[in-house]
């Protein structure tokens, strides 16, 4: 019952059950171990060049701002206001890029 080939784990106690066992373990160890790094590729940020909602954001406000810099007259300072706020919309979304990669 509990002769060497028990302990050693071959013959009739089910050596080669735990010999196929360590086999897919040590497999699928190695299959995880390789699969780990593509998930982690696909799961990366894009690069902030890959932001074009963002980046047409950004277009767009400044020629907003170029639009409000021709103008005329400044409508008793509300066209200052508006570029001020173009301006600090700009930086937010310079922000929002930045963090998101």
């Amino acid at each position: 019952m509990f002769g060497p080939s028990r302990i050693v784990g071959i013959g009739f106690y089910g050596g080669e059950m735990k010999k196929t066992l360590t086999i897919w373990i040590i497999l699928m160890t190695l299959l995880l171990a390789l699969a780990i790094p593509m998930f982690r590729t696909a799961m990366a940020k894009p690069a902030p060049s890959e932001h074009p909602e963002y980046r047409d954001a950004v277009n767009d406000l400044r020629n907003a701002r170029k639009h409000l810099e021709k103008a005329l007259n400044d409508g008793y300072g509300h066209r200052d206001r508006a570029m001020r706020a173009i301006d600090h919309a700009i930086q937010e979304c310079d922000e929002a890029v930045r963090i998101l990669h």
